[in-house]
């Protein structure tokens, strides 16, 4: 992904990584459904959506664009190569929907929402929300010493409940942290599916130019899919 260059929203980068991650899933044996939407620029970006048999009871999704200027390695083909993991280990389980998510970046889109995580909340039936047991997203989950669960409530809601209870099962030492919705599972919360981000911070390439792959951390990234995955099969 790093290799395609800078991916910001609505780019031909952008749809580059999300036609390699529409193969992947659809290897795995999901079905695949792509979801375009338009910027405020008036160009297309597009989320790529996999679902598993059944009504929806876990959702995995990590934004695949980034900002100009930098390959986004850490932000976010990290949080897209872990969601990738987590998709292969649950291709056969029903009730999974896993999403690359684009237009995440508002200092790119000039948005005040993250566009793609608005864009897969309408493709999902109100009707449908309450049964959703939990919706994670991974953002940054390759660099930096402290792993995270963060959500939008002041204590942690069920989504963020999962993660660190399956954090602290495998022997991380996760924490709860509040932020004002800086990724997207805040559009997923505000539209009544309560969700939780993923992230170990902090990364002192965010949104630079050295956010470069040799910087990531392989057992960072994985244990990141690891809590994502026991939560996920917890929530099945």
């Amino acid at each position: 992904m790093t290799l395609l260059g800078p991916r910001p929203a609505g780019t031909l980068n952008e749809r580059r990584v999300g036609r390699m991650v529409s193969e992947q899933l659809a290897s795995f044996g999901y079905q695949v459904v792509v979801q375009t939407f338009r910027l405020p620029n008036g160009r297309l970006s597009r989320n790529v959506v996999g679902r598993t048999s059944g009504p929806i009871r876990a959702i995995v999704v990590a934004h695949m664009d980034g900002v100009r200027g930098t390959v986004a390695a850490n932000d976010n083909g990290s949080g897209v190569a872990a969601m990738l993991e987590v998709a292969r280990s649950l291709h056969a389980e029903p009730g999974v929907l896993v999403a690359a998510l684009g237009a995440e970046e508002r200092h790119v889109t000039g948005s005040r929402v993250h566009l793609g995580s608005q864009r897969l909340l309408r493709s999902i039936p109100r009707t449908a929300r309450p049964g959703i047991r939990l919706a994670l997203s991974l953002d940054m989950v390759a660099v930096g010493p402290t792993l995270n669960v963060r959500g939008l409530e002041g204590a942690p809601n069920r989504s963020a409940r999962s993660a660190l209870g399956r954090a602290r099962e495998l022997g991380l030492a996760a924490s709860y942290l509040p932020d004002s919705g800086q990724s997207d599972h805040a559009e997923l919360t505000r539209g009544g599916i309560p969700a939780g981000w993923i992230t170990w911070r902090w990364d002192v390439c965010w949104h630079q130019p050295c956010d470069r792959v040799r910087r990531l951390d392989r057992v960072k990234l994985r244990k990141a899919a690891q809590v994502v995955l026991a939560a996920a099969r917890a929530a099945l």
